[in-house]
Order: structure tokens, then C-alpha cells, then sequence
């Protein structure tokens, strides 16, 4: 045992070191919420798929990432959208097409919408399988509009009519239907064609997959990441709605650096969406996490 014992004590400061010099690149770290959980993450600028369609797939995939919403670009080829797609279906990741802008809930804006839909219906009747998108995303912010406050039951109610429509046709393509929300959207009211209550509440009855963007720099407190996914956590789990928390990693005004993790580094990001997800993990709702966005994801330090 004498002559053993040196040669265990070698082993184990082996592993120890080893563990040490894994956790001191950062990189290496891994994190349970990254493989237990779904990651997903936005790129808007389709060029990178006619550009770089292999740093891309590497670069989620060396992030975990499960699910892709991609910016629909009719400046862009279909071809390089079947290439990228077919590479990342390979890889064991889901695409789903990306669209959305303030302009869909005002005036003109049905012409918008129709004209992704088209695109969409065009491009799944041409593809492949392994080709194809799996769901239909949009991030339509009626409040970014300049007047909204002037039309705000006018473009509630466009938000509504749009909401149906994609929930109509999504259904006949067969593809998932999901959309962003702003965490505080259980406050809003409205009172036109639909009736009367509470929006996020109808919205419970019509999308049963949708992604909070809670944008907060910590889990915990008062204005934590937890407390204002909160109300929206509840109406899912009495709806049944699967419910994606995002955090934010782009560059914002320094009055909101609270709202974001750019300059803080990924490895204090990691130690927070881990805490979100143990904190997460067993509620019934609760459906992944999502990083806004793939850019400055990539270009943390």
C-alpha cells in the first residue's frame, strides 16, 4: 500500500490540474442547462449564410444550440437558405423562418405578411425534407411603432387579425407556430373586435409556443430575470404554453446595461442561465432558453 501510495496521490493532482486548466479556458466549461435543456438563439443577418454557412453551424454547435430562428432575406438566394438548412438538420438543429417587423400591425402591413407567407409556401413546396423549416417565428412589436400610443387599440387589433391569420396557416403547412413577447405583456389590455382582457392571456389561446423576453443581466431580485418571466410563467402553465425565457448579449445604451450581458463576459452568463434553469427545470411550462442574439453570442469574451 506504501509503494502505492504515491502513485494515487500523482493521479489525483493529474486530475486535478486537468480539471483546473479546463476551467480556467472557459471555453471548455460546459454547463448542465446547455445539454438538458433547449437552446436557441436568432440570426438576422441572413448574408452569413451565403458567406460563412460553416463558421455559422459550428458556431452553434459548439454552443449547444438546438433551435435556429432565421431572418427570412428575399435578397437571398432560396438555394443558400436549402444548403444551410440541409447542413444544419445534419448537425441536429431546427430551423425556423424568422420574420417580423413593427410595420406589419400598421397600415399596409397585411401586404407584408402575405409577402413572407408566400415566400415560405414557395419555398417548403420546393425543398426537400431535410431542407425545410420546422416552425414559423415572429418578433412583431406593435409598441416600437412611433404613434403607437396615438393607435394602440388600432394595432393591438391588427396584432390580434395577424396572430390568427399565421396561426391558420402554420397550421395548413404544418409547421410550429411561435412568437416573442415582451415579459410585461400580461399588462396590457385591450378593448376592440375581439372583445375585452388581459393580451397576453389571448394570445395563451392561439399560440402555444412562445419566447419571453425577459432581458435582464441577473437571475435573481426583485427585477430579475425570474420575477419578470413570472406572470407570463403562470398564464403558461394554465394554458399550456411552452414558454421560452431569452436573455439579451447585444450592446444597448448605457442607461439600460441592465437589460443585457454585453461587456460581461459569457462565462457570467453561463453562471446565471444555469441558476435559471435549475430554478426552471421542473416547471411545467418552462420550454428552454434562448440567447438574443447569434452575433454578439458569438463575440463574447
Amino acid at each position: 500500500m506504501k509503494k502505492l501510495f504515491p502513485s494515487i496521490c500523482f493521479v489525483v493532482m493529474l486530475l486535478l490540474n486537468l480539471m483546473s486548466a479546463t476551467t480556467a479556458k472557459g471555453a471548455d466549461v460546459t454547463y448542465s442547462y446547455q445539454n438538458e435543456t433547449k437552446l436557441s438563439t436568432w440570426l438576422w443577418d441572413a448574408s452569413k449564410i451565403v458567406d460563412s454557412p460553416d463558421k455559422v453551424i459550428e458556431d452553434l454547435a459548439d454552443r449547444h444550440v438546438k433551435f435556429l430562428l432565421l431572418q427570412i432575406d428575399f435578397s437571398v438566394d432560396v438555394e443558400y437558405y436549402r444548403k444551410f438548412i440541409g447542413k444544419a438538420t445534419f448537425n441536429g438543429i431546427k430551423v425556423e423562418a424568422l420574420d417580423g417587423a413593427p410595420q406589419w400591425v400598421t397600415d399596409g402591413g397585411e401586404e407584408l405578411q402575405q409577402n413572407m407567407l408566400d415566400w415560405l409556401v414557395r419555398y417548403q413546396n420546393t425543398s426537400v425534407s431535410k431542407e425545410r423549416f420546422q416552425g414559423v417565428h415572429l418578433d412583431v412589436e406593435p409598441y416600437e411603432n412611433e404613434h403607437y400610443e396615438e393607435h394602440m387599440d388600432e394595432y393591438i387589433g391588427n396584432y390580434q387579425l395577424m396572430i390568427e391569420k399565421f396561426k391558420m396557416q402554420t397550421s395548413k403547412l404544418k409547421l410550429e407556430f411561435g412568437i416573442d413577447i415582451p415579459f410585461w405583456f400580461y399588462g396590457v389590455k385591450y378593448d376592440n373586435q375581439y372583445g375585452s382582457g388581459n393580451l397576453a392571456e389571448w394570445l395563451c389561446h392561439y399560440v402555444k409556443k412562445m419566447t419571453i423576453m425577459a432581458y435582464r443581466d441577473s437571475v435573481e431580485g426583485e427585477n430579475g430575470i425570474i420575477s419578470v418571466a413570472a406572470a407570463e410563467m403562470k398564464l403558461f402553465e394554465k394554458y399550456k404554453v411552452r414558454g421560452t425565457i431569452a436573455v439579451e448579449t447585444g450592446k444597448v445604451a448605457d442607461a439600460y446595461q441592465f437589460i443585457t450581458f454585453y461587456g460581461k463576459g459569457k462565462e457570467v452568463m453561463n453562471r446565471q442561465l444555469q441558476r435559471l434553469y435549475e430554478y426552471h427545470r421542473k416547471h411545467s411550462a418552462f420550454d428552454g432558453i434562448a440567447i438574443h442574439y447569434y452575433d454578439s453570442w458569438v463575440a463574447m469574451k
